[in-house]
């Protein structure tokens, strides 16, 4: 007869919620302390630029993340693991104290004595607690407590004094010999006497039956919101809408501040009508001063979070300072919707770059380029790039115009001046001012192109649809010595099919020996950004891109990128234009004409003649000792490989039956 253990205290209960618990806190716990361990370890292993604007910035945005930190732990996420984790340790205290429950019944316990007791010892026992627990003998008020202890004292002496049922017990621990058991987990008595099943019973509704649902609804609306790349399926449709083959900067900006994001994160909050519109008067007056451009204030009935958004990305550009404009905590909330917006843009500016490639339009994809460049160094197109450098402001450049009648505008000009006229353009800075700019100027990557050269794997000339490969050799001179310049440049006389065979052998051990490039010079981005650039052909003639666009990243020294395309499917000579683009640095892309020659297929030299017949064997080698062994047998192989005559062979055949 099988037997039911009911764990009516809720002893194991309190095993099972711990159990569950753990299941899901502990691999949510180590996810999280592992994001948060490499976030901490790739900080500190980070090249960061050194210069005062960037450490200056990075203290601001530092003080704001002690909030965001608070709002990340009020997310569900760290809700649940500080809850979770509560709950485990108040559990886990319980249990510590808690009392299991005696399922096992033991008539040698019953009674007090030893397993090995005789009969005579378990009468005499017998007789002494009988007369304790005796109902007759009760002290008044115990008579149910000693009935309930003299009952178990009856059925353990017969369980002891009967042998069949002392065996069966001894062998199988139970009186009536082997069992079955099973064990329920029960609730607490608690938790479902009187009224409280009510809330147990809502308590499980609410898990199982609202919150469970609900959370997988959410997961799989979230997913269909979003594209692969985590855009938002709504800003893409926008996007795709309003974008044209002839958008400009300023098309780009009102295209991308209609991105859904920037609806859901940074919406208007009450009241900031009056600080938008004095940041929208001091666009328009730096515009006019500026670059004597009208600066066309978005229609009212654009929605609100356009208008802002849009405001915000033109105040990024022009340098803008909110504190003026009104008070502290207005200032610095919209400080903090500015750099969400900046930090997005750049995620968002992808989703441009793909329908603009897919559209093969060379002009919009070369603007989307130019304009992340803009957004990671709060720069406005059209003035020099030189201000990238940390302390470099419009008033030093125009002092030094007016004394020397020079505009300088890149960076690599500055540089290229002679030290005396580098420190007269930055006059008016400290010198730890200057040794800031010119150590930045120096970090900024300056790539030059070695060598660029079509080939075709296997042919020495290029004929219609053939399958071309594109080599480009990338030098970053601002990473290597005079004494590698000379060496590499007398390897770059070097012939062109043999560049073509290392590239494929040696370039992903190349990319391993490159090392990697230090974080960019980005003290107005609100974060860390690592250098690439875009590498691809197009033709500006026709405005199409031919060739879609590479990543490249890491050129320290010299690196090599190959891609390969379908060929034009005519002869002739085409012209096309290479473009390196970088995404960070303005005022560092490299664009070249380079020009592709497809001939004729007669123009192929003939192939060799293959002698396809098969050659008699020489009798030397191996194939012809084997031939031999089987025309002539073993000894003729090993005679020399003579092979007699028909006659001879008579002969000698008559002269052995003679002999006999």
């Amino acid at each position: 007869m099988a037997e039911y253990a009911y764990d009516e205290e809720g002893y194991n209960f309190l095993y099972f919620v711990i159990s569950v618990l753990s299941l899901c806190l502990v691999p949510i716990t180590l996810q999280s302390v592992y994001s948060a361990w490499k976030s901490a370890r790739s900080k500190s292993e980070q090249n960061l630029c050194p210069c005062d604007t960037c450490q200056n910035e990075r203290t601001k945005i530092s003080k704001t993340q002690s909030n965001r930190v608070l709002k990340q732990l009020f997310k569900p996420k760290y809700l649940f693991l500080i809850a979770g984790w509560i709950a485990v340790a108040l559990l886990a205290y319980q249990v510590s104290f808690a009392e299991a429950p005696k399922q096992h019944w033991d008539p040698y316990e019953i009674l007090g004595i030893s397993e090995g007791a005789t009969m005579p010892e378990i009468k005499k026992i017998y007789k002494k607690l009988s007369l304790v627990y005796h109902p007759d003998k009760a002290q008044p008020g115990t008579e149910r407590e000693s009935e309930e202890q003299f009952i178990q004292i009856s059925k353990a002496y017969q369980v002891l004094t009967d042998d069949a049922v002392r065996e069966n017990y001894e062998k199988y621990g139970h009186p009536d010999g082997k069992q079955s058991y099973s064990m329920g987990v029960a609730l607490p008595k608690k938790l479902v006497e009187g009224g409280n099943s009510k809330f147990v019973l809502a308590i499980y509704a609410c898990i199982f039956g609202l919150g469970l649902p609900y959370y997988i609804a959410r997961w799989w609306y979230n997913s269909r919101r979003h594209t692969k790349d985590r855009i938002l399926n709504g800003s893409m449709r926008v996007f795709v809408k309003e974008l044209k083959e002839n958008a400009d900067f300023k098309a780009l900006i009102r295209i991308l501040a209609g991105a859904h994001e920037f609806a859901e994160n940074a919406a208007p909050r009450a009241g900031e009508e009056k600080i938008l519109k004095s940041v929208d008067n001091t666009i328009s007056e730096e515009l006019e001063n500026r670059f004597g451009e009208k600066y066309d204030i978005v229609n009212e009935n654009t929605p609100a979070y356009r208008r802002k958004a849009s405001s915000l990305l033109y105040a990024y550009f022009l340098r803008q300072d909110f504190n003026s404009k009104g008070s502290e905590s207005e200032a610095q909330a919209l400080l903090q919707d500015q750099r969400y917006i900046i930090e997005k843009s750049i995620h968002l500016l992808q989703g441009l770059l793909q329908i603009a490639i897919v559209k093969q339009w060379l002009g919009v994809a070369s603007n989307i380029m130019d304009l992340q460049q803009h957004l990671l160094q709060a720069t406005y197109p059209g003035e020099q790039s030189v201000k990238q450098l940390p302390h470099v402001t419009t008033q030093i450049l125009r002092r030094y115009y007016r004394n020397k009648k020079k505009h300088i505008h890149s960076v690599q000009q500055a540089l290229a001046l002679s030290e005396l006229e580098r420190k007269e353009l930055l006059q008016p800075l400290t010198n730890e001012q200057y040794l800031d700019a010119i150590e930045v100027a120096n970090r900024i990557p300056k790539l030059k192109v070695n060598k660029a050269v079509f080939k075709v794997v296997g042919d020495r000339i290029i004929t219609p649809g053939a399958v071309v490969t594109f080599v480009l050799k990338l030098q970053n001179t601002n990473a290597v010595t005079a004494e590698d310049t000379k060496k590499k440049s007398t390897n770059d006389d070097s012939d062109d099919e043999e560049l073509l065979d290392e590239v494929t052998g040696k370039l992903k051990q190349e990319e391993k020996e490159s090392g990697t490039l230090p974080l960019a010079h980005t003290p107005y981005y609100p974060g860390e950004k690592k250098p690439y650039w875009w590498v691809f052909l197009g033709d500006p003639k026709v405005n199409r891109i031919l060739v879609s666009p590479k990543k490249v990243t890491d050129i320290t020294d010299e690196q090599t990128v190959q891609i390969s395309f379908p060929g034009p499917p005519k002869p002739g000579t085409y012209t096309f234009s290479l473009f390196v683009k970088s995404d960070t640095y303005v005022g560092t892309d490299i664009q070249q004409d380079i020009k592709l020659t497809i001939r004729d297929k007669s123009d192929l030299p003939p192939e060799d003649e293959v002698d396809d017949s098969i050659s008699e064997p020489e009798e030397d080698s191996i194939a012809g000792q084997m031939k031999l062994m089987r025309e002539q047998g073993i000894s003729g192989a090993l005679q020399g490989g003579q092979k007699p005559q028909q006659g001879n062979n008579d002969d000698s055949d008559s002269d052995s039956s003679d002999d006999e």
